[in-house]
C-alpha cells in the first residue's frame, strides 16, 4: 500500500485543481462565453489561487496567513458556483453574498493568529464551502439548468460534496481535529483525495453544462432563420447587441428606458397536443400582434421561442401596461387556425431602468421575474374561479 504524506498530496490537489481550472477557462476563452460562464470563470480563478495559497502555507510555518488568504478565495469560489448557476437560471447572482462570506472567512481566520489558526475557524470554512455547494446543487437541478443531463449530475455531485462538508465541520466542532474518526474520515489524506476527484468531475460535468448552454442558444438563433421567420423581429445576440446601444446613450443623456417581455403561455404543452405547426401558428401570431402594436421608437426582438423582447421610451400617449393589454387582447383574438382549436395567451412583464439599473442583464432578469409573478397570480386567479 502506498501512502502520501500531507505536503505531496497538497501538491498532487494543487496540481489537479490548476490543471482542471485551466482547462475550463482555456475552453471559455476558445468560445463565445456569457454572464454565467463568466462567474464560473472568475470562480475557478479564485479556486486556482487557494490551491496555490495553500502550497504557499504548507511550505512553512512562517506562511500561516496563506491559509486565510486560500480558505478566502474557496469559500469565494464555491459561492460563484451557485452564482452562475442563479445566472444561467435567470436569477440575480446575490453576488455581495458571495463576497460578504469569502472575506467574513479570510477575516475569521487571519484573526485567529497562527498558534489558534487551525482549530478556532477552519470550521468557518468547511461550513461556508458546504452551504454554497449545497446552494449550488440546488440551483444545478433545478429551472433552466435541470434539462440539461450535466447539470443533473453535477447537482448529485455537489449534493454529495455538501454533505462531507458539512460533516466535516460538525465533527471538526463536537469531536476536534486531533481523534481518530476525524483523520481517517477526514484528514488531509481523505479530503485531499476528494478534492481531486471532485475538482476533475466537476470541471468536465461544468464544461459540458456551458457547452450545451450555447449550443442550444445558437440552435434557437439558427431556427429563427429556417422555421419561423418574422421579418422586423430581431434575433437574442443582435437584440442585445442594440438594447446595449441604447442603454449606452439612455445614461448618457439620463433619460429612463422601459423594457417589455411577452411570453407565449404554455408553447410547450400547445406543441405536444396539436402539433409543432400549431406552436408555429402562435409564434407568427404573437410575434406580428407585437411589431403592430410597438410604439415607433422602440426596438423589438425575440429572446427564445415563446419569449418576446421590446426596448423603448417611456410612451406618451398610453402606457407600457396598456400596450401589453393591447398585445394580449389581439393575440387573443387571433385566428390561429382554419379549426380555431385552440388561442394564444400571453403573461407579460415591465421593467425600467429607474429601478432597475441600465445593465441590460439586471434589466432583463427584472422583467423577467415581473413575467413569472404575472404568471403565478393569474394561474392563481384561474384556480380560484376553477374552485
Amino acid at each position: 500500500m502506498i501512502l502520501f504524506d500531507v505536503p505531496t498530496l497538497y501538491v498532487v490537489s494543487t496540481i489537479a485543481t490548476i490543471s482542471a481550472g485551466a482547462m475550463f477557462l482555456l475552453e471559455t476563452l476558445l468560445r463565445r462565453n456569457d454572464s454565467a460562464g463568466r462567474l464560473w470563470s472568475v470562480g475557478y480563478f479564485c479556486i486556482i489561487f487557494a490551491a496555490f495559497a495553500s502550497l504557499i502555507a504548507t511550505s512553512s510555518p512562517e506562511n500561516w496567513w496563506a491559509f486565510a488568504v486560500g480558505n478566502g478565495f474557496y469559500v469565494t469560489g464555491t459561492g460563484l458556483l451557485w452564482a452562475g448557476a442563479r445566472v444561467a437560471n435567470r436569477k440575480r447572482s446575490l453576488l455581495l453574498i458571495v463576497v460578504l462570506a469569502g472575506a467574513f472567512v479570510a477575516i475569521a481566520r487571519i484573526m485567529s493568529g497562527p498558534d489558534g489558526l487551525l482549530h478556532s475557524s477552519l470550521a468557518s470554512t468547511y461550513l461556508g464551502a458546504g452551504v454554497f455547494l449545497a446552494l449550488a446543487g440546488i440551483e444545478f437541478g433545478s429551472r433552466d439548468l435541470r434539462k440539461l443531463t450535466a447539470a443533473r449530475f453535477l447537482s448529485v455531485a455537489l449534493t454529495f460534496a455538501s454533505a462531507f462538508y458539512v460533516a466535516r465541520s460538525v465533527t471538526f466542532v463536537v469531536l476536534g481535529p486531533d481523534t481518530p474518526a476525524y483523520v481517517v474520515l477526514f484528514g488531509p489524506a481523505t479530503s485531499s483525495l476528494l478534492e481531486i476527484v471532485a475538482t476533475i468531475v466537476g470541471t468536465l460535468a461544468l464544461s459540458s453544462i456551458q457547452s450545451d448552454r450555447l449550443r442550444i442558444g445558437d440552435q434557437i438563433d439558427a431556427e429563427f432563420g429556417q422555421r419561423v421567420v418574422i421579418d422586423g423581429m430581431l434575433p437574442p445576440l443582435t437584440f442585445r447587441e442594440v438594447a446595449e446601444s441604447w442603454l449606452m446613450r439612455a445614461i448618457r443623456e439620463r433619460k429612463t428606458l422601459v423594457m417589455l417581455v411577452i411570453e407565449i403561455s404554455e408553447l410547450e404543452e400547445v406543441n405536444i397536443a396539436f402539433g409543432r405547426g400549431a406552436g408555429d401558428a402562435a409564434i407568427r401570431a404573437t410575434g406580428r400582434v407585437t411589431l403592430m402594436h410597438a410604439p415607433t421608437a422602440s426596438v423589438i426582438g425575440r429572446l427564445t421561442s415563446p419569449r418576446f423582447v421590446m426596448l423603448m421610451e417611456p410612451p406618451t400617449t398610453e402606457s407600457v401596461e396598456a400596450i401589453a393589454d393591447n398585445i394580449r387582447d389581439a393575440v387573443l383574438a387571433t385566428q390561429l387556425d382554419a379549426q380555431n382549436r385552440f388561442q394564444a395567451s400571453i403573461f407579460h412583464g415591465i421593467a425600467t431602468t429607474r429601478e432597475s439599473g441600465a445593465r441590460y442583464d439586471d434589466l432583463l432578469r427584472a422583467a423577467s421575474d415581473a413575467v413569472r409573478l404575472n404568471a403565478v397570480e393569474a394561474r392563481a386567479r384561474a384556480d380560484e374561479h376553477t374552485i
